[in-house]
């Protein structure tokens, strides 16, 4: 769970965007959101254009700030943040009965650099049925009404983000590290190491954090829903 430095963060906007189409892509994505004049009739039909653009523009900050597993986890008092996630990961496969041979599918943002990926869109899989033993995924169900495994956790999963928590361990993550990551990210797009719209990705990132917060805070979204089924057994 290493996290990037400085110059990887400035290199990496943008993902596989050109540099030169960093802007205009930041563009196009404000404009699926409402407060830039989108809905969410175009959002539907555009969703892969939007996702796409989204982890293209926010990969790099993500590793930066997080680190190569971007994504959140129940936690508990004392535990640090690539602790829990750790220990998430695990309770993952410890479910899932994962063992040596196994093929597995995983939708998820972040899970380190130990799978083969394939990008594709996973409401029209390129796979046939029965291609794989297991499947899992890591908030891609955000929106579930129940079965949040954060809701014995003693801390927020929230809390990564909440500015009013300070941590050594997630500094870049407290409200001092992201004034720091701001200034570094303004002045990398003044000298051009990072492409123009860097510091508009940096701004919608933090929005989108806010709002996760208040999300968590007021108890109508958790990243953390989770349920297990098993594969149907073959009538063979």
């Amino acid at each position: 769970m290493a996290k990037s430095g400085a110059l990887d963060l400035a290199i990496g906007v943008g993902g596989k965007i050109k540099k030169e189409e960093v802007e205009s892509a930041v563009e196009t994505y404000e404009k699926y959101h409402v407060q830039f004049g989108g809905d969410e009739e175009t959002r539907k039909t555009n969703y892969s254009d939007m996702v796409n653009k989204y982890y293209d523009l926010a990969t790099s900050f993500y590793e930066f700030g997080w680190g190569e597993s971007f994504h959140f986890a129940s936690r508990w008092k004392g535990e640090s943040l690539k602790e829990s996630i750790k220990r998430h990961e695990h309770f993952l496969a410890l479910q899932l009965g994962l063992k040596s041979g196994m093929k597995e599918l995983n939708r998820l943002a972040g899970l380190g650099n130990s799978c083969n990926f394939v990008k594709a869109d996973f409401m029209k899989m390129p796979f046939p049925d029965n291609t794989f033993d297991a499947i899992y995924a890591i908030e891609a169900t955000c929106h579930a009404p129940n079965s949040d495994l954060a809701a014995d956790s003693p801390v927020p999963w929230y809390l990564p983000l909440d500015t009013s928590h300070f941590s050594l361990s997630s500094f870049r993550l407290t409200a001092f590290g992201r004034f720091i990551t701001r200034t570094m990210v303004q002045m990398l797009e003044f000298v051009r190491l990072a492409p123009a719209g860097s510091m508009r990705v940096s701004s919608f990132l933090e929005k989108a954090a806010e709002g996760l917060v208040d999300g968590g805070r007021m108890e109508i979204f958790t990243p953390m829903y989770f349920f297990l089924a098993r594969k149907p057994l073959s009538e063979s």
